[in-house]
């Protein structure tokens, strides 16, 4: 299974802080190509821990920079409606 369908499957349960999505895979590079592809797609959203959706923008600056590892207990992801019929 990819890490994409890894974490849409893991989603399913609930929202997941993105310090557990990031032990998904044995590489940060890997988690974090599969966790934009979610964002970029519409199938996940980042949020704060507050459950403030992040925009597009800051999300992008986020991993642009690889900055997003440095907050992963104040960040999580939520599955979108796409993302649950992507894994029907």
């Amino acid at each position: 299974m990819s890490v994409e369908l890894e974490i849409l499957d893991q989603l399913r349960g609930g929202d997941l802080q993105l310090k557990l999505i990031a032990k998904l895979s044995p590489s940060q590079e890997g988690v974090e190509r599969a966790v934009m592809g979610l964002l970029s797609g519409g199938d996940v959203a980042l949020t704060t821990s507050d459950g403030n959706e992040l925009p597009n923008w800051q999300w992008r600056q986020l991993f642009d920079e690889h900055s997003v590892f440095e907050q992963l207990d104040r960040l999580k992801l939520v599955i979108t409606h796409q993302g649950t019929r992507r894994i029907g």
